[in-house]
């Protein structure tokens, strides 16, 4: 009969409306007030509560071996001294340096610089198998300081004499590779002063020249020495051209002093730290507590999950 009413509501074009919903509308709403956001977070804590209570003490143990194990390791770990070098670049007359910081950065950044400063500092180059020279490439850094052409170069050594030791190799091999470039710009400025040093005798004999012309002409007239205005002109361009080369001269022989043209060198000497560097061992600490700790936790939490249910 329901479904008699139901189809003739339908052609009439009357709607149908059960007066109380379904009992399985209750069941479903029921069902998802169960998974609401709200609930199922409830039940998470209560899980993590009852997980930590429940196995409070193995959890407590764990963490207080972690302590263990984080200070055990960061008390076996080696102590090490970082050293620092501030060094300028080669100076060629107190005006240019002989190469540009940038090339200097880049230069000790190149993998094979670290071999070199170890083969220069008399240390081993082995890399991969030796401990000091491992440290040292793995510490080793440069950096460009503010200062004109100034750079700062550092690394740590397991003693302050293999640090020291390092950072005086690199520095070799840097003074080693620019005095190639120094060498050749104080041998471009010599050959100027020998240019210079022609010129200016070329110059002097030219003006003993004119005066023993003058000189002669005077002597064949039976007259003084010619004081004419073309006489004048070229003592005096003579003597203008003679005051340039001296003057060029001074200026290159000024720029040649040592305190001017110079290789790459240290500004200061090199400092080591006065006391090693480590771990810290609070932080070793509190890092393997924590450790330990989440490991229990995560342990238990897991035998839970797979374990079954049992009723």
């Amino acid at each position: 009969m329901l479904v008699l009413a139901t189809a003739l509501g339908a052609i009439n074009g009357i709607r149908l409306v059960p007066k109380c919903p379904p009992k399985h509308i209750h069941t479903m709403e029921s069902h998802m007030n169960d998974r609401s956001p709200s609930n199922s977070d409830f039940e998470d804590s209560r899980f993590l509560q009852n997980l930590l209570i429940s196995h409070w003490i193995p959890i407590i143990g764990g963490a207080l071996v972690g302590l263990v194990i984080g200070i055990a390791i960061a008390m076996t770990q080696p102590k090490v001294w970082p050293a620092t070098a501030l060094a300028k670049i080669g100076q060629v007359g107190g005006t240019r340096s002989v190469t540009d910081p940038a090339a200097v950065l880049a230069r000790t950044q190149f993998p094979s610089f670290v071999p070199e400063a170890l083969r220069a500092a008399g240390m081993s180059f082995d890399v991969s198998d030796n401990s000091e020279a491992k440290l040292a490439k793995k510490t080793f850094t440069t950096q460009v300081q503010k200062g004109p052409d100034l750079f700062q170069m550092q690394v740590n050594g397991y003693t302050p004499a293999d640090a020291k030791q390092f950072l005086t190799g690199a520095l070799t091999v840097l003074q080693r590779e620019h005095k190639v470039l120094l060498d050749a710009a104080i041998k471009d400025r010599e050959q100027r002063l020998v240019s210079l040093k022609n010129s200016i005798e070329a110059n002097q004999k030219e003006h003993q020249d004119i005066l023993s012309s003058i000189k002669s002409n005077a002597a064949l007239t039976g007259q003084q020495v010619s004081d004419t205005i073309a006489v004048a002109y070229l003592l005096r361009a003579n003597e203008v051209e003679r005051a340039r080369f001296v003057e060029e001269q001074t200026i290159l022989q000024n720029q040649l002093q040592e305190d001017k043209t110079y290789n790459t060198r240290l500004e200061a000497p090199i400092y080591v730290a006065e006391a090693p560097q480590g771990p810290s061992r609070a932080i070793a600490a509190f890092v393997g507590a924590l450790l330990g700790f989440a490991v229990m936790v995560a342990f238990f939490a897991l035998r839970a999950w797979f374990k079954p249910n049992r009723t």
